[in-house]
């Protein structure tokens, strides 16, 4: 699925900080946040055609594969429907983003989207 040596190196880095994810999660958050950072953007369509130009993939595959990974179980096709659970993958992010943190620093920026929250913000 990862032809892009890049993509695969950073596929084993998100791997290493990520253990509890499977391999088709892990793949997903890899290849969206590559796609993220080589875009400039979080758009499901840009993403995934240039992911699709750099693996040498069909753009709507990628597009489809993206969208799936983010979707309730529910709304996925398949018998082994699942669903990240994002919260299990907070502590493991604040974890790498403070292993990289300048430790002079006495503060850290923290950013939080409560567009799924509703009413219990």
């Amino acid at each position: 699925m990862l032809h892009n040596q890049y993509l695969k190196d950073w596929s084993k880095i998100v791997s290493n900080h990520f253990p509890h994810l499977s391999l088709p999660e892990v793949i997903g958050l890899a290849t969206w946040s590559f796609g993220m950072v080589i875009t400039g953007s979080s758009s499901l369509t840009r993403v995934s055609e240039s992911i699709a130009k750099i693996n040498g993939e069909k753009s709507n595959t990628v597009k489809i594969r993206l969208k799936e990974w983010y979707q309730d179980s529910q709304a996925k096709k398949g018998n082994k429907r699942q669903e990240l659970d994002v919260k299990k993958c907070f502590a493991p992010l604040l974890k790498w983003i403070l292993s990289i943190w300048n430790s002079q620093e006495k503060w850290l920026p923290l950013a939080i989207d409560t567009t799924n929250i509703g009413q219990n913000f």
